[in-house]
């Protein structure tokens, strides 16, 4: 599905530290950068550069072209050899049954065929098999026999040619026996417009307006795992580079673009104390995987969430124990892969917190994954405790927290999708930004309830949340949800 982030500017190209455990092989992770080669690190800079909150223009389309996820039924392999011991010529002769090969043999003699992939494959990570990349056989074997998750098998992205009619591709492929399910991928994209020592505390006025100051000691989260699925982060960024406990960009360069996921994990966990920008809501042991991709769509110029990474990301955070998962995105329809992965996490005990999105003026659709069951969802208020006018209502709204003229962490250097201003720090607005505050309270209270499940989460954050003004007496609104979050009361 693809996912595109809308938020302020970021701080300096990710370089990859080591983590404080080792992980697996396969995760890419980027070296330091000799101090010489490092930026300036300028405790505040001379101004604070503000992006209003993306929207998306209503004529984006809602579905990756070209793209189709295809579950496949465990069985329509079992007359395969062992995919990952055969060799190059064999792998050409793979075959499915008859009336299971059918539907892919046409796309295949039309030349349709771009790529299959084998989303959780452990060999390839997610990519297509390279000796024979277009085998429909060999990569339902491969997404049956060598799973990650035994839940997962038999999930594969088919990517087809953007001319394709995936309408009908999708009407010939729910008629062939074999395949559990078949849906196009929907688009996922960023939610961001663009008294402690840290000098541009006295900004953070979102920090004051959730109770950061009363809440005193704040839990110790250090051991309590938050990852963030985004647009990558920028670990070289002082105000983080002892806070990313493990950068995982696989299939993608370790630098953040964009911006957004630096941003984002900023408002998280960034250093307190430490005489330079900004505090972080909490002190978490962070996590960060980049799920987008290092170059814009042709098309539109935006930045979307890659499907695979995606989907790969999020059934890593449930085998790496995460207990908070960020979700600074949103997208137009649920996916039945996606929902999957959704419940696979909350029933794992991860407390998954995700944005309510900024297309309000755009028609206020409802936005994923935002809306799937038991996500924690997060709309935006202003300094006047007021709804942000470009965030998103509805009946699946959580809470609110702030979300307008948010100042966090930037990459130390500019790119191609950020000027030269926005870098080290920048005020953003976006539901991008209300949703990491909530994440990060959700991680306090885990910290001093240890044993909470999601649910328990979600109803402390509920329950102690404060009612506003344009809620009248209303328990709840489709505006505001419980009411504005409140770090005093959920972690007392």
């Amino acid at each position: 599905m693809n996912t595109r982030t809308s938020t302020p500017s970021r701080k300096a190209s990710p370089a990859v530290k080591s983590t404080k455990q080792e992980t697996a092989a396969r995760r890419k992770r980027v070296k330091p950068i000799p101090k010489s080669a490092q930026p300036k690190r300028n405790a505040t800079p001379a101004r604070i550069a503000h992006k209003q909150a993306h929207q998306h223009a209503a004529s984006r389309q809602g579905y990756a072209p070209g793209q189709l996820i295809v579950r496949c039924n465990v069985d329509v392999t079992d007359g395969l050899p062992d995919v990952r011991h055969a060799g190059i010529a064999s792998l050409k002769t793979f075959r499915l049954p008859t009336a299971v090969e059918s539907p892919f043999k046409k796309l295949e003699e039309a030349g349709l065929i771009r790529e299959v992939k084998p989303i959780f494959s452990r060999m390839t990570s997610g990519r297509s098999l390279s000796v024979a990349p277009t085998n429909v056989a060999a990569a339902f074997a491969m997404s049956v026999r060598d799973s990650e998750n035994e839940d997962l098998r038999g999930i594969t992205l088919l990517r087809l040619a953007r001319s394709t009619d995936l309408k009908r591709v999708v009407k010939d492929l729910k008629n062939t026996p074999g395949i559990e399910y078949v849906h196009r991928v929907p688009r996922r994209w960023i939610t961001a417009r663009p008294k402690p020592n840290d000098p541009l505390f006295k900004n953070q006025w979102g920090l004051q307006a959730i109770g950061w100051l009363e809440a005193d000691p704040l839990p110790d989260a250090s051991a309590v795992k938050v990852g963030v699925l985004d647009t990558g982060v920028d670990i070289t960024h002082p105000e983080l580079e002892n806070v990313v406990q493990t950068y995982i960009h696989d299939g993608a360069s370790g630098e953040d673009i964009v911006g957004h996921g630096t941003h984002v994990s900023g408002i998280i966990a960034a250093e307190t104390n430490n005489n330079v920008g900004i505090s972080g809501t909490s002190r978490c042991d962070l996590s960060v995987w980049k799920v987008f991709t290092d170059t814009p769509d042709p098309e539109d110029g935006d930045f979307y969430v890659d499907e695979v990474m995606y989907q790969r990301a999020l059934n890593a955070a449930r085998n790496a124990r995460m207990r908070v998962v960020n979700l600074s995105i949103g997208g137009g329809d649920p996916s039945e892969t996606e929902r999957i992965l959704f419940r696979r996490l909350i029933d794992a005990g991860v407390t998954v917190v995700a944005a309510m999105g900024n297309e309000f003026e755009k028609g206020n659709p409802k936005e994923f994954p935002g809306a799937y069951p038991a996500v924690i969802a997060v709309g935006a208020i202003g300094k006047s405790k007021r709804r942000a006018s470009f965030s998103n209502t509805g009946a699946h709204i959580s809470v609110v927290a702030p979300g307008i003229s948010i100042v966090s962490t930037l990459p130390m250097k500019a790119s191609a999708a950020r000027h030269a201003d926005e870098t080290r720090y920048a005020s953003w607005d976006g539901t991008s930004m209300a949703t990491p505050h909530v994440s990060a309270v959700a991680a306090l209270v885990l910290a001093a309830n240890p044993t909470f499940t999601p649910a328990q989460v979600r109803e402390r954050l509920i329950s102690t949340a404060t009612k506003l003004a344009p809620m009248g007496n209303k328990t709840k609104t489709n505006e505001y949800g419980f009411g504005l979050l409140n770090l005093e009361r959920a972690v007392s």
